[in-house]
């Protein structure tokens, strides 16, 4: 798997990015400036067994990948992204945060009543994403059990049943610290990161997705030379902004994208809108989307597609 030119150190707040504006998510969990980019990982980070094992793809000749979301902060991005893939029986891996869940079964917003039942129900499976997402890099072992990993699995086994065992383990921002790997073989799971992430994170950032302003009319001169000379109120509208990261995304796909590549996504606009690229992208390359939890059982195979 090709190593990145994203260095991982690279840093970006996240408070604004995750905020959203989402009723969902919770401002005060986000408390610094963190590590968001991380490409096509390096060979020790290649599925090689289990707990206290860190992943960011499987080493395998078989054109399969896996299709994770994080976070969902956003109910409604959420359940509009699993429906989609749902609909063309691509199932994904989910990394929700443990106070997401819990917010999900106290005041769930309207219409997203009993979400993760109904997620389960289409057939995605699930991850931990620990329960506050705070920043975990000073935090001792007893910490991230009491005040993280027992409080996350304690409200997903109440949403998904008392026999719900996450499929991994995935650290706020990717950080691993040798508590989160002691927490790991604790638990017996393994560490999930990603081997590409699609940018839909960084991009909507980046571009203020949720308080996109269309050109002025002075700078629309040069968008209308390359759009045909579309009027301004066809060429931007409420999704402008979000279409524009769709690009990002589809790039990083074809940039980084190999067999055995675990993909990072979030329930964002961009994500929902990027969805036809990245199924087209999938089909011309011939690889197909399949949960983490299979992708797991295709590690160093030498099968083909």
């Amino acid at each position: 798997m090709a190593k990145s030119n994203h260095s991982r150190s690279s840093m970006i707040s996240r408070r604004r990015l995750l905020r959203m504006g989402l009723g969902a998510a919770s401002g005060a969990l986000l408390s610094s400036s963190l590590s968001l980019s991380a490409h096509s990982g390096d060979e020790g980070d290649q599925f090689t067994g289990g707990a206290g094992y860190v992943i960011s793809g499987v080493r395998t000749n078989a054109r399969r990948i896996s299709l994770t979301i994080d976070d969902l902060w956003s109910e409604y991005y959420t359940l509009q992204i699993c429906r989609a893939f749902y609909k063309r029986n691509i199932r994904l891996t989910l990394f929700p945060v443990g106070h997401v869940v819990q917010n999900n079964l106290e005041r769930p917003t309207e219409g997203h009543e009993n979400l993760y039942p109904r997620l389960r129900d289409m057939g995605h499976e699930f991850g931990c994403h620990l329960y506050t997402h705070r920043v975990i890099k000073d935090f001792s072992l007893q910490q991230l059990i009491d005040e993280e990993m027992e409080p996350a699995l304690r409200v997903m086994r109440r949403a998904l049943g008392a026999d719900f065992k996450p499929i991994g383990v995935r650290p706020p921002y990717g950080h691993v610290t040798d508590a989160i790997k002691e927490l790991s073989a604790r638990y017996y799971m393994p560490l999930v990161l990603w081997g590409l992430d699609s940018q839909d994170a960084i991009c909507t950032h980046q571009r203020d997705v949720h308080n996109c302003e269309c050109p002025q009319e002075s700078e629309y001169a040069m968008y209308s030379h390359l759009r045909g000379q579309a009027p301004l109120d066809l060429f931007c509208d409420q999704d402008h902004c979000a279409r524009e990261c769709v690009k990002e995304i589809v790039n990083s796909y074809e940039r980084y994208l190999r067999p055995g590549t675990i993909i990072l996504h979030h329930a964002l606009k961009a994500t929902l809108l990027a969805i036809p690229s990245i199924l087209e992208l999938l089909d011309d390359w011939n690889m197909k989307a399949i949960p983490l939890s299979e992708l797991l059982t295709f590690s160093n195979d030498s099968g083909g597609a």
